[in-house]
């Protein structure tokens, strides 16, 4: 049994509209619906935009079907736009980072659409907020720490 998922790396010449979530689109002979967006590249020397999505190949069907994942409901939709001039700042928006919005930090979990409007590049993300723990247990992690040096120090 063929596995019908499947990673690639998509190149668009800036201005060119990458893919979306949803699309479908032909490769190697093969017609493929993207599931997802992994990551991607900016290079502003060669002026290309490379993308990794996860598609399904449609014409695989020998597969067992599973139900859809859903969002968990603490994960929200943010999104971002970056003018043509602060394209260097894009790793910002790398899968991981975090990032602030209204005083509250954010990580960076999936992305839902990449875009270009006109010189702008546009990113819309699945990000889920970062709480810090409480003081209690800051508290008792920073003491056993200090035990763990005192200890080191004593031997």
């Amino acid at each position: 049994m063929a596995d019908p998922l499947i990673t690639t790396i998509c190149r668009f010449k800036l201005f060119k509209q990458p893919y979306k979530i949803g699309d479908t689109y032909e490769s190697g002979g093969e017609t493929r619906l993207v599931l997802g967006i992994e990551g991607f590249e900016l290079n502003r020397h060669s002026n290309v935009l490379k993308v990794r999505y996860t598609c399904q190949r449609l014409d695989i069907l020998d597969f067992v079907s599973k139900g859809k994942a859903y969002p968990e409901p603490h994960q929200i939709e943010m999104e971002a736009t970056l003018r043509h001039e602060k394209w260097d700042k894009v790793s910002d928006l790398n899968l991981g980072t975090t990032t602030t919005y209204r005083g509250e930090r954010y990580k960076i979990l999936e992305y839902t659409e990449i875009s270009l409007k006109g010189t702008d590049l546009y990113v819309s993300f699945m990000a889920r907020q970062i709480h810090p723990v409480g003081r209690k247990e800051a508290k008792a992690k920073l003491l056993n720490e200090r035990r763990k040096k005192l200890k080191f120090e004593i031997i």
